[in-house]
């Protein structure tokens, strides 16, 4: 696997958010969601360069404080997220397998925000692209789509849910 580290970061934030109004908070990292939504928007953006593509990590805790998590599991959370830094999201898939989730954003090539119901990451698969981004590691860059399937994969193994938002420019 020719995988190429284009940088690396790590997360060690998290923030306390009350849920539904209610008075009960409780511990949550939303700034994988955060930092994966700016980071999308930095890849759509043809003036940055991939190695520049790294979001702000002040500017993702900002902006996690807007997203909330979505009881009723139908994405608004993340359209919002989404839309709070001038992006467009259609959800893609919801509930997949591993292999699901990677048939999708390899078979219609695009920039894709990603969950597996605790994590959020995103990736690249428009062609020449073939970019993986996560708070917790870095940014990758792939030689082809069957690489990038390999490499997800090392990272999460067959993680049974996911969903993919396919991500444009608002």
């Amino acid at each position: 696997m020719a995988e190429q580290t284009l940088y690396t970061s790590h997360n060690n934030y998290s923030s306390l958010q009350t849920q539904g109004g209610g008075t009960d908070i409780e511990r949550r990292l939303g700034w994988c969601a955060a930092a994966s939504a700016l980071w999308c928007k930095n890849t759509l953006d043809a003036a940055i360069a991939p190695k520049d593509s790294d979001p702000g990590k002040l500017r993702a805790g900002i902006l996690q404080v807007k997203f909330r998590w979505d009881p009723n599991g139908n994405g608004q959370d993340v359209l919002t997220l989404l839309g709070n830094v001038d992006l467009h999201g259609v959800q893609v898939a919801n509930a997949v397998t591993f292999d699901a989730l990677l048939d999708t954003v390899t078979g219609a090539p695009g920039v894709y925000w990603l969950s597996n119901y605790g994590h959020a990451t995103a990736v690249d698969t428009r062609a020449g692209r073939e970019l993986f981004y996560d708070i917790e590691n870095g940014l990758f860059q792939y030689a082809n789509a069957a690489e990038l399937r390999q490499g997800i994969r090392a990272r999460y193994g067959n993680s049974p849910r996911w969903r993919a938002f396919r991500v444009t420019a608002a």
